[in-house]
């Protein structure tokens, strides 16, 4: 290319963009190609323009969403050509513009999928996973699931049950604990994916960490392990192999993923298989190893959810969790570099995942949460009195096998 005449130039950059064109051929009168990043917004019909295309290349879940997007763009698109002339400026009319976003969204099963439309007066946020959680049987609130489980804790210590806690919360936020149960089953809990920031950081969470390996290196006669992923919202996959390296074999698969590799809807990667990294071992456990989850376990703690189904003696307790489980990126070169996940431009937000991700039996669960082995729902009312009835139901799953 480095020798080619300027007039060869030329038509090859004239050519490109019809290729690129016929390549998305979805429908049958697909629009031109818009790239999302670069679009410049000035009123809702090309907003529409911009999120239904961006959606339309972006978008990895399109071999088994539901949502029919071609429909989507006939009966929405005189809707938002209607509303080009008033640009941002009423508000009645962007509430209502809006709320055909939400409509035209509603269905897609990205559990991570955030759309977001920032106008000089207001930002318009939806996410539909949320909404489609909050109508689930036995939805609740997880707002003060830290302080009830605080307090189970409590209670298990002065009972006796519960030995050599050790317990912090970091200034991120995130909180991580660890204990023997029962004299013989060790108990993990973290409340986000952010442990590998403070890994071997001397910090009070870097302390749990280095009890919960040396737990399982060294106590003697354990039983079973239990690792408590509940109202945990994700995170690094950089802190896989500080939960869970010390309990896979080299080279153990975990799941698979693919992503897009180009303009078209069903353009992907062949599956790569996922494997859990696996940190230096002191003995080779051969224990029950529960995954404690509940509809509010989402993304990292998905996956890992899906890491311990795949270990030996892998179990999942609690409830069917909140079906997001692909990786992301909040990088805006995804639509270039790859045409799936994050785009972004002066209006339009969407944060949508990068990767589609089955379990070691070929499952999807993406839109619909993994579910449990032993179901057991969470009960409210026992765990503001500071009973802990998920967990305990995971101890019993240890001691019985059942």
């Amino acid at each position: 290319m480095k020798n080619a005449k300027p007039d060869t130039m030329k038509n090859i950059a004239l050519l490109l963009p019809a290729i690129l064109f016929l390549s998305a051929g979805c429908r049958k009168e697909t629009p031109y190609i818009i790239d999302p990043r670069t679009e410049n917004i000035s009123n809702w019909s090309q907003a529409f323009e911009s999120y239904w295309s961006g959606m339309n290349h972006n978008y990895v879940f399109w071999s088994i969403d539901p949502t029919d997007w071609d429909a989507v763009y006939r009966q929405y698109k005189p809707e938002f050509e209607a509303l080009a002339d008033s640009g941002f400026s009423d508000k009645a009319t962007n509430d209502h513009a809006f709320r055909m976003i939400q409509e035209m969204s509603a269905g897609l099963i990205d559990g991570h999928l955030t759309v977001t439309f920032s106008l000089p007066d207001t930002i318009y946020r939806t996410q539909p996973a949320s909404d489609r959680i909050r109508r689930r049987e036995g939805f609740h609130d997880p707002t003060d699931f830290s302080s009830c489980w605080q307090h189970a804790m409590s209670r298990m210590q002065h009972q006796g049950r519960l030995t050599g806690f050790l317990y912090e919360t970091a200034r991120d936020g995130i909180e991580a604990g660890t204990g023997i149960i029962d004299g013989n089953i060790l108990y993990f809990r973290l409340s986000a994916f952010n442990l590998s920031e403070h890994y071997q950081s001397g910090d009070g969470i870097d302390r749990v960490i280095a009890q919960y390996h040396n737990l399982i290196d060294t106590y003697p006669d354990l039983q079973g392990i239990i690792i408590d992923l509940r109202n945990n919202g994700g995170g690094y996959l950089s802190d896989m192999p500080l939960v869970l390296g010390k309990l896979a074999e080299e080279g153990h698969v975990m799941c698979y993923n693919r992503k897009k590799q180009g303009l078209g809807r069903l353009d992907y990667t062949p599956w790569y298989p996922e494997t859990i990294p696996v940190m230096e071992q002191e003995r080779k456990l051969q224990v029950p190893i529960v995954a404690l989850a509940d509809m509010f376990s989402v993304s990292m703690a998905e996956m890992t959810t899906l890491a311990i189904l795949s270990l030996p003696g892998g179990c999942s307790v609690g409830e069917r969790t909140w079906g997001g489980n692909g990786s992301l990126a909040s990088s805006n070169e995804a639509f270039q570099l790859y045409y799936d996940g994050y785009f972004k431009n002066n209006v339009i937000e969407a944060y949508t995942t990068m990767t589609m991700l089955k379990d070691v039996d070929g499952n999807i669960h993406e839109g619909v949460g993994i579910p449990p082995t032993i179901e057991e729902p969470f009960d409210a009312a026992l765990f503001e009195q500071g009973i802990d009835n998920q967990l305990e139901r995971a101890v019993e799953y240890i001691r019985n096998g059942r």
